[in-house]
């Protein structure tokens, strides 16, 4: 066995202790995670490096949390960044280099996967032939590595908020410059009608 293949059976083994249980999206997460680190030079992303990664996942699926294990980057440290655009992909920035590789799931590995999991199956069953089939998908045809460019604003970082408002409609605090000022009033995004996910319930009476 490789040392990659070692390294990623230990990762997904814990990322499957994380997670609850084993599927391809976390097979997927922990083979992205790796190429991200691998491309930054990051070594050590959860020791000496864990303040040099920043994270933006653009998927709300099994494979953020892979690369949250892999990675060690949180919502709550500020280091992992969830934009739900519903793709497969997810950008790594170095905030020592400055250096940003996006790492995003290839259109034909889908079939590719599908295909070879057919081959597997009379071995495997079906959903572990899968998983399979994810597996020994070579890097190349499983995902696209590019370098891109991301522009980081201060009130994005990690660390302390760098600024708190209240919104003059709702009361409620706003941080890091995430209010809207609308008619001269200082507001919250919902309150300013960029839309809510919630509706709140009156009481009857």
């Amino acid at each position: 066995m490789k040392d990659t293949d070692l390294e990623f059976q230990q990762l997904l083994e814990a990322e499957v202790a994380f997670h609850g249980h084993l599927c391809g999206g976390q097979i997927i997460g922990v083979k992205m995670a790796m190429a991200g680190l691998r491309e930054l030079g990051i070594a050590d992303p959860k020791g000496k490096e864990r303040k040099d990664l920043l994270v933006f996942v653009e998927i709300d699926r099994c494979a953020t949390d892979a690369i949250l294990s892999v990675t060690g980057c949180r919502p709550g440290r500020r280091t992992l960044k969830i934009l739900d655009y519903g793709k497969m992909a997810a950008t790594f920035v170095s905030l020592k280099s400055g250096r940003a590789v996006r790492v995003s799931v290839t259109t034909a590995s889908r079939k590719q996967a599908e295909q070879l999991s057919a081959e597997l199956t009379p071995t495997y069953g079906a959903k572990d032939a899968y998983c399979e089939a994810l597996r020994r998908l070579p890097e190349e045809e499983l995902l696209e590595i590019r370098e891109v460019f991301v522009t980081l604003k201060p009130e994005d970082m990690p660390g302390s908020p760098v600024s708190v408002i209240t919104c003059e409609e709702c009361g409620e605090q706003v941080l890091d410059l995430r209010e809207v000022v609308r008619n001269g009033r200082t507001l919250c995004k919902p309150c300013a009608g960029q839309g809510s996910y919630y509706r709140v319930r009156k009481e009857d009476g």
